[in-house]
């Protein structure tokens, strides 16, 4: 009997890219999979797992006219090759996990009549998602109160792999074990700083100068982010570019300090983990990070520290006075639900 068939599409950042990979995972034995994404950064994360069609893709760049001018000329040719994809491949479904390149993708699927169940993990929609949502079958969401503002969104919440599973029930049993490659202090807290899959060269020309004030009191792992400058790694200060590991070190950390991405604020809610978050104004997004780091601060496990007030000495001292406060934060979390969406989705895929 002939498998049937998933196309995968996601892109632009990690965080659209990770949870398709998860649900690959789990879906991998009993059926075709494949991957449709531009040549950036999911063409190098899903290739190793699925036969992967790269697309041209173009993402919408706020306040630069000239260079989005392109978009519709773009667009339309990568619908024309999403298009042409989808007719040799004759998929069952389409899993979009959003993103500019997911747009093409859905859009070319829903003149072929080919099911769309999509998925958004902010708490304001993205242009792409949208627009697909007009043509999808049905709109997964990470945060519940978005339910039931269209017939097609559904709470189902983040989708995080077996590793965050199972390291989330260790955390909360108090197993943590430290990795004999860093270099850390068992009697200091450890702080986790992460600025998304690309870095922050913000935050990093923030703590660079006070790294030497901060062993003083803390262990640092800091996540700079691909291309970006990192440290020599001394004393209990750890720079790495970026982690496949990031399981272990979210095991590893007392708090985590970074943007308010969709991604790695969902997965510090799901670790259990306080967060003192930084996100990008709204000149340098559409004001989804604002929003994200408003929630959590409005549930009590998150701090916000503004960009416009960040400077090496604003976020010294943010972090000390966080530090002090992380019982409050960690008792926020107790009446928090604990929740993976990856099998209530898996479930919507097969039945559609």
């Amino acid at each position: 009997m002939k498998k049937k068939t998933i196309v995968f599409t996601g892109g632009g950042t990690l965080g659209h890219v990770m949870p398709n990979l998860y649900l690959i995972d789990e879906l991998k034995q009993d059926y075709d999979i494949f991957y449709i994404g531009s040549n950036g950064i999911e063409k190098e994360a899903a290739s190793k797992v699925a036969d992967f069609f790269p697309i041209p893709a173009i993402k919408l760049e706020r306040g630069k006219i000239l260079k989005n001018l392109k978009i519709p000329f773009v667009l339309v040719n990568s619908i024309f090759k999403a298009k042409k994809i989808l007719k040799n491949i004759q998929p069952d479904v389409i899993f979009s996990k959003g993103g500019y390149v997911a747009l093409p993708v859905c859009l070319a699927a829903k003149m072929l009549k080919i099911p769309i169940i999509a998925h958004e993990s902010d708490y304001s929609f993205g242009l792409a998602n949208k627009i697909i949502l007009k043509v999808c079958h049905t709109m997964c969401v990470n945060f519940k109160n978005l339910e039931g503002k269209n017939k097609k969104i559904i709470y189902t919440g983040p989708i995080f792999s077996k590793d965050f599973e199972n390291s989330a029930n260790a955390k909360q049993n108090n197993k943590r074990t430290f990795t004999p490659s860093l270099n850390l202090d068992k009697d200091k807290p450890t702080i986790l700083f992460v600025g998304g899959s690309l870095g922050s060269k913000k935050i990093n020309d923030c703590i660079f100068p006070i790294v030497k004030d901060l062993i003083k009191n803390f262990n640092i792992i800091h996540l700079t982010g691909k291309g970006n400058n990192t440290l020599k790694s001394h004393d209990n200060y750890n720079s790495f570019e970026t982690s496949n590991d990031m399981v272990d070190l979210y095991n590893l950390a007392d708090f985590v300090v970074g943007r308010s991405g969709a991604g790695v604020s969902a997965e510090c809610f799901y670790m259990r983990l306080p967060m003192l978050l930084i996100p990008l104004e709204n000149k340098a997004s559409r004001g989804d990070q604002l929003l994200n780091a408003n929630y959590y601060k409005n549930l009590g496990v998150a701090e916000i520290l503004h960009e416009a007030d960040l400077t090496p000495t604003s976020l010294l001292a943010a972090l000390k006075s966080f530090n002090k406060n992380l019982p409050k934060f960690k008792a926020a979390y107790k009446s928090q639900p604990h929740i993976n969406g990856k099998q209530k989705i898996i479930e919507l895929i097969k039945k559609c």
